[in-house]
């Protein structure tokens, strides 16, 4: 395991040998590069799983030095996302460093898509499995509560757009919970100073859904939401943003919405007022394409597929 640090990840995974070191969080370190290398050739690794964008470009450079099978997962297409001017270059870089890919992992079908149709990434390369998380454990029956309680877990920093949230929640009964931390919280808090409205910060493996009735998460871009898909595992109705692969999450089960305070807060009463269906329709759904328990075997033929194929 590679890492910045000994977070959550760290205390819960098994491994033979790991390395932290906080430069993979920031610009290109040519210092974490050749000590990442060095990892890399001490523990013999034949497949690197890559998680996050800066973990893809170390791992796809890396075969410049080093022999090893790379998938990059691909959560999202900041390229496209968060390019702004400078899109086209970024995608341009996306497209170069696909060539030191032996295969990239979408983790929604809309990914797929704006690999394979934005960026032009060769179709043979990219591969899709979505998103699939562990069951939350569920400690006691859901219960509902009045006023409602909507629950959102996020980074308070673009592109999610807790501010929007916020704004609703002032002209609607309900109580609104946030999970997470970033940049944009301080001033938040400071700004909505209200009873209606708790910021619980950020709190490590977090799975008290439970404790709420509706889950929304609004943002400008999205892969395929890990916390989305707990709050359904633990039958939660869903409110979310209609961007990137946000759709394929919901199916009865919950509520697309456009980014705007009357759409909003249209979808959060509506989710409200079908509760009950659309929280049963999300546990259905889990089950049905999401769960790992039942999955787990297509991640790991698709990593043994990549490794039966070191030297082709």
């Amino acid at each position: 395991l590679v890492t910045d640090g000994k977070g959550w990840l760290f205390q819960n995974v098994k491994m033979n040998g790991y390395m932290t070191d906080y430069r993979i969080r920031n610009r290109f370190s040519l210092y974490f590069f050749f000590k990442f290398i060095k990892f890399l050739k001490k523990n013999n690794i034949d497949l690197i799983i890559a998680s996050s964008a800066n973990a893809g470009i170390y791992s796809r450079l890396s075969k410049i030095f080093y022999k090893a099978k790379v998938i990059y997962v691909g959560h999202g297409w900041s390229s496209i996302y968060n390019g702004g001017n400078l899109k086209w270059l970024y995608t341009k870089i996306e497209k170069f460093l696909s060539y030191f890919t032996d295969s990239i992992l979408c983790i929604s079908k809309s990914d797929f898509d704006k690999a394979k149709n934005e960026i032009k990434i060769d179709v043979k390369k990219l591969h899709l499995i979505p998103n699939k998380i562990k069951s939350i454990l569920h400690m006691k029956k859901n219960e509902k509560h009045f006023p409602p309680r909507v629950l959102s877990v996020a980074r308070f920093k673009h592109p999610k757009r807790i501010d929007l949230l916020l704004r609703v929640v002032k002209d609607l009964d309900i109580e609104l919970y946030l999970v997470g931390d970033g940049p944009l919280k301080k001033d938040l808090e400071k700004q909505y100073k209200d009873k209606k409205i708790y910021f619980l910060g950020e709190i490590e493996g977090f799975e008290d859904f439970y404790k709420y009735d509706i889950f929304a998460l609004i943002s400008e871009s999205e892969g395929l939401p890990l916390s989305a898909i707990e709050a359904m595992s633990a039958g939660l109705p869903l409110v979310l943003s209609n961007v990137g692969g946000c759709s394929e999450l919901i199916d009865g089960n919950g509520v697309l919405v456009e980014n705007n305070l009357e759409d909003i807060a249209k979808g959060i009463q509506k989710c409200i007022e079908k509760q009950e269906k659309y929280g049963e329709r999300s546990k259905e759904l889990f089950d049905e394409k999401f769960s790992l328990e039942k999955f787990k075997e297509e991640y790991i033929e698709y990593y043994q597929n990549i490794l039966d194929s070191f030297g082709k």
